[in-house]
Parts: structure tokens; sequence; C-alpha cells
């Protein structure tokens, strides 16, 4: 499925991807207050996604969880949104006539230090979604893997990419970044 396009790039921009981001300790070992209004499901599938970036970190990423009414923006949380609002559920067209139009599903703000993503979509897709929302969350970039933009063909993996440009901004060696097994 092809999800968070260019336009979410775009979105981040506005947000504040484009500037330099506050490397604040508390996205790694701070709380993470989960909205709600996700389901158990989705829940699970939250704290799944965060199990796979503690995992590919070394236990580095490692938040504790709490569950709340999450608001928009709200720092150091996860929005659920059930339809358009918090600058996600949108859709948009590419600007290229052939193809489809396309949804926001998530977005990340690194300078706010919150995400919001969509709950309409289910089983691994959601839980994909989450996991890439959660890598800009760690303020990585679109790369490969799970980090992917168009994630079509490609693994939902956390790439070795993406841990070398974890490393580089939260100042950690990628070849000492072991997996925990």
């Amino acid at each position: 499925m092809r999800t968070c396009r260019s336009l979410l790039c775009a979105v981040g921009l506005l947000l504040g991807c484009g500037s330099p981001a506050d490397t604040d300790p508390r996205v790694l070992t701070g709380t993470l207050t989960l909205d709600t209004a996700f389901s158990v499901e989705q829940r699970q599938s939250i704290l799944d996604a965060i199990d796979v970036w503690r995992d590919a970190t070394g236990g580095r990423f490692d938040p504790s969880v709490s569950f709340g009414a999450v608001s928009c923006g709200q720092p150091f949380a996860l929005a659920a949104v059930a339809s358009e609002g918090c600058h996600v559920g949108q859709t948009v067209d590419e600007g290229d006539s052939t193809g489809p139009t396309e949804r926001v599903l998530g977005v990340a703000d690194p300078s706010r230090h919150s995400i919001a993503v969509v709950t309409w979509l289910r089983d691994a897709d959601f839980g994909h979604n989450v996991e890439h929302e959660l890598g800009h969350y760690l303020l990585l970039g679109h790369g490969q893997g799970i980090m992917a933009q168009s994630r079509a063909h490609q693994p939902a993996v956390v790439a070795p990419a993406s841990i070398s440009e974890f490393c580089a901004i939260w100042n950690c060696d990628a070849g000492g970044v072991r997996r925990r097994k």
C-alpha cells in the first residue's frame, strides 16, 4: 500500500521539518502519551512499533507509555485522527494526473515532538504507519525500509541507514548499536 507521499514532506516542512530539530532527551526516554481514542488493537500495534524502534536502537529509544486524551500537537504524545484534522487525513493530489490522489496518513512535528496518525488503517498497515511516524519522532528523514516515503516495495524493517542517521542525531556509535534479541 502506498502511504505518506510528497505532501507529507511539504506538511512536515510547514511544521518545522526543514529546520534543525531539538534533540530533547525526553524523546528517547521520557513519557509518550498515547491517545485513549485508539482501539485496544491499535494500542497494542503502537506498543509493538515502539518495541521495533527500541530493539533497532539497542534500547536507546525506551519511552515509558501513558494513556490519556491527546490534543493535536501535544508534545510527547501520539494523537488518534479518525477523519481529517491535525494535518492528517486529507486527500491530496500529487500533481500527477496519471496517478491516484493520496491521503496523508500520519505526521510528526519535530519541533513540538508530537505525532498524529489516522485510525482507519488496519493490522500491519496501521502498525507500519506508526513505525514510520515514530521514526520521524526520532528526527529521522525519509530513507529505506520503514522510513521509505512510499513503502510499496520496501521491507517493513528499520534499515541500517536509519540507524546511522539515528546515531548521527543522538550521538551514538551506529556500529555499537546492537539489536536486542
